[in-house]
């Protein structure tokens, strides 16, 4: 405590740290001053509470979103069914649409709602995934377009349909995510990649991850160029695949093998290799180099796989996919001529 001023009848006093000023007469003025600052009887103001800070606010659940469907064939089927069965939303969410009769039918069935037009669907729905074929894009979006806000999200898994496209028709600033699932989404093991708008939020494009990772193990955000190679390695991949196990049922019938036995042997072998893969962690060439023993069965045909280009075979198959993809993409409808595609 300490005298700062005294005049005649007062005595200030400053306390630190809170400086209170206190007016004294000069008879207290002894008595008080070897008290400390805490027992001065002074009039104390609390320190002032700061404001508790609003907690951030979570971002939308899929339970929260109206979810439509525009086609409800056998893709949209698995992705619509699939999120169902990981509990990710409730029949009540999911509204269809499509131009055959039995497949709303069918729809009904399994409990989702079914919409009169394609118009109406947009309109009730927050999420609106386009499922249709490529070239009834152009005439559904001009169904749509008058009905389209900016706070809707057009998820898109027809082929070859660029995010341009549906922005030309929706405006620049539509939120639009272009995917490329494949068809193993049907068992519930798609490998899928897909690509955003710049107006996409992260949490949106968080929702569409969450709707393919349901029906697949391998679900990736890439740059929406890189949907031509995913186009070539897991959209056209399962049929390389299956011409494996075909060869090596083949191979197994030729051998000697009933065909029942062999077709079964080729396709363990297939799903236990890439098992193996996928659990361990290991480099492909790690896990064949395990398999391969010195002058064995296995280094033999290896040898042959590599003198037939087996390799090189593969990569191109990739290669000449992605780049036909990448021509769908710049002009789509050049396959269809008078509504019937060329062979």
């Amino acid at each position: 405590m300490q005298r700062i001023v005294r005049a005649p009848g007062v005595v200030l006093l400053c306390m630190p740290p809170r400086r209170q000023f206190l007016t004294v007469s000069p008879a207290r003025w002894d008595s008080i001053s070897s008290v400390t600052e805490e027992s001065v009887d002074a009039p104390w103001l609390p320190p002032a509470r700061s404001q508790p800070r609003a907690s951030p606010m979570l971002p939308p659940t899929l339970r929260e979103q109206q979810i439509g469907f525009i086609g409800w064939g056998a893709m949209a089927q698995a992705v619509s069914l699939g999120i169902l069965r990981k509990g990710l939303t409730e029949t009540a969410n999911i509204a269809v649409t499509d131009v055959v009769p039995h497949v709303l039918e069918c729809a009904a069935k399994e409990g989702l709602q079914r919409s009169e037009s394609n118009r109406n669907l947009v309109e009730s729905s927050d999420i609106v995934v386009m499922a249709v074929k490529p070239q009834m894009v152009g005439p559904v979006l001009h169904e749509i377009e008058s009905c389209w806000t900016k706070r809707k999200i057009l998820v898109s898994i027809c082929a070859g349909v660029t995010i341009a496209t549906y922005q030309d028709s929706l405006g620049s600033d539509a939120k639009v995510v272009r995917v490329m699932p494949n068809t193993p989404c049907l068992v519930g093991e798609a490998a899928t990649a897909f690509a955003g708008s710049s107006s996409c939020e992260e949490w949106e494009l968080d929702l569409v991850h969450g709707m393919f990772a349901a029906v697949g193990g391998a679900t990736h955000r890439v740059p929406e160029y890189l949907l031509n190679t995913v186009t070539g390695l897991s959209g056209s991949g399962p049929a390389y695949v299956y011409m494996m196990i075909q060869a090596l049922s083949d191979a197994g019938v030729h051998g000697g093998l009933p065909r029942n036995v062999s077709l079964s042997l080729a396709v363990q072998t297939v799903i236990g290799a890439a098992k193996m893969v996928q659990d361990s962690g290991q480099h492909p060439s790690v896990l064949k180099e395990a398999v391969t023993s010195p002058a064995g069965t296995t280094i033999a045909g290896v040898r042959m796989l590599e003198k037939m280009n087996f390799n090189s075979a593969i990569i191109e198959a990739v290669e000449a996919a992605r780049a036909r993809s990448e021509s769908l993409s710049q002009k789509p409808d050049f396959l269809f001529e008078q509504g019937r595609p060329k062979r």
